[in-house]
């Protein structure tokens, strides 16, 4: 089913294993290393393993402390990473890649079986639309859940013959019209009307990047927690094509006027959405369009906040 990965480079030094071995509460991670095609630049193949070793480096002051303890400088505050926390890493998917419907399907089939027995499955990506699998999965094996998503974008691009689909299109499971099952953040640039009109019609919300800049991140952080108390249950994608190109260009797309790494991170820290997760999805990672590595640190980075408490707890001093 997947490509091994060595011990040095699965995720935040999980175990390498398979999905037989995923039990309840195990934070499960799998990469898709999908590419995209044009008019998009090329690059996503090499996102999963460029993830992991951005995490393995985001962590490495918790791992050369014997208690798996940091003190931060700025707050005082003392952290330990959980290295008690039942982590595997199942590798990359096997001929994926590209974006096909098979990929699509491997991605369902992953991910279902992850959350059927208990785990969280995170997905490392790959181009954007293999998120279509991962909703998919999730709604073939769990109960109504919120989408929120970290992105310029309000729709999965166009990749390798298979169209562009509307965020508010891939909910297709949705029992209480109470909800508004979407929520996107740091959405920038013309989007296509039809982009805007799905999102109105399921009642969702979108905060734009640029609200962000005028208003502050906590403008995106109440938008998060309000979501929280309307959706028990979240999915989580972020997109790395929400940073601002100046900042970090390793996306297969251009955003002038995104967020900034500090700004991604503080929102999905602040947020704290840990305890409310059934997945997380990170895509369009291309860490060879950047030559400084900005792009998947700081992506990492976010991963690990929105992980939050299932990775890391406050200790006192």
């Amino acid at each position: 089913m997947s490509e091994s990965t060595t011990a040095s480079t699965t995720y935040a030094g999980f175990s390498e294993t398979n999905i037989e071995e995923v039990s309840q509460g195990s934070i499960v991670v799998f990469g898709v290393p999908a590419d995209s095609t044009l008019p998009r630049r090329s690059g996503c193949s090499n996102g999963p393993k460029a993830l992991r070793r951005a995490t393995i480096g985001a962590l490495g002051c918790y791992f050369n402390s014997p208690s798996k303890t940091v003190v931060s400088l700025d707050s005082g505050k003392a952290t330990r990473f959980r290295s008690e926390v039942i982590g595997l890493d199942l590798g990359d998917l096997a001929d994926c890649t590209e974006v096909t419907i098979d990929t699509l399907k491997q991605v369902e089939q992953v991910t279902a079986g992850v959350h059927e027995q208990g785990g969280l499955p995170v997905l490392l990506g790959g181009d954007g639309h293999i998120l279509e699998g991962l909703i998919a999965g999730l709604q073939s094996s769990t109960s109504e859940f919120g989408l929120l998503v970290i992105s310029n974008r309000l729709d999965i691009p166009r990749v390798n013959g298979l169209a562009s689909k509307t965020l508010s299109s891939l909910m297709t499971v949705r029992t209480n019209p109470e909800n508004y099952p979407l929520l996107v953040i740091g959405a920038n640039g013309i989007q296509p009307y039809e982009n805007w009109k799905g999102i109105e019609d399921i009642q969702g919300n979108v905060i734009a990047a640029e609200i962000i800049h005028e208003q502050g991140v906590e403008v995106a952080v109440n938008a998060i927690q309000q979501f929280g108390l309307q959706n028990k249950h979240i999915l989580c994608v972020i997109d790395a094509g929400v940073l601002d190109t100046g900042y970090a260009a390793g996306t297969p797309g251009l955003n002038v006027g995104g967020l900034t790494p500090l700004q991604l991170t503080d929102i999905l820290s602040k947020a704290n959405v840990a305890s409310q997760l059934v997945g997380i999805g990170v895509t369009n990672v291309a860490p060879l369009l950047d030559a400084r590595g900005h792009s998947q640190y700081a992506t990492a980075q976010a991963l690990l906040a929105v992980l939050g408490e299932r990775l890391f707890e406050e200790m006192s001093l």
